[in-house]
């Protein structure tokens, strides 16, 4: 008994090191610890790019697809400076809570439509989240919205012409 004990924790010692030292490289990597390993700030200009990232789209029959989505946040680089929020936190809440009460908005044309009123929205929420005009705009990168039938692949996936098995 104590011997599957000490292989459990020799177990998840390493693999908790190994998250550990992936994450020291990764951050080492993509510039240095501002950037997280998640986006990358520009404190002097004041704009903050985010990795893509995605939002599910959840109803009474639970998740019916995707948002995912690239932005680029402008800041006013002196209100985030005097935010008690860090910039990156701000961010990536407001965006997660605004599309996830979104998502399915954009899962028909008529949520398209209204996107810049989406985005002023989003720039809204943030700048209540932090209580000062921290956000002075919100850009798109990249924003898509894929179904759950066409994310899903398995055995029923079938496979064009040029992707033939043999």
């Amino acid at each position: 008994m104590l011997g599957q004990f000490a292989f459990g924790f020799l177990v998840a010692a390493v693999t908790l090191g190994g998250i550990y030292l992936g994450q020291a490289v990764s951050v080492a990597q993509s510039g240095g610890a501002d950037s997280g390993g998640y986006a990358a700030h520009d404190g002097d200009s004041g704009d903050f790019h985010t990795d893509l990232f995605a939002i599910p789209h959840v109803d009474e029959n639970g998740i019916v697809g995707y948002l995912t989505g690239r932005f680029v946040v402008r800041t006013n680089p002196e209100q985030a400076a005097a935010s008690r929020m860090p910039i990156d936190t701000l961010i990536f809440d407001s965006l997660s809570r605004h599309f996830y009460a979104q998502a399915g908005a954009f899962a028909t044309a008529t949520g398209w439509s209204r996107l810049r009123e989406s985005l002023e929205d989003l720039r809204t929420l943030a700048n209540e989240t932090a209580g000062a005009e921290v956000v002075a705009e919100v850009l798109i990168e990249q924003l898509d919205y894929f179904s759950k039938e066409d994310v899903r692949m398995g055995d029923e996936q079938e496979f064009g012409p040029s992707a033939e098995i043999e």
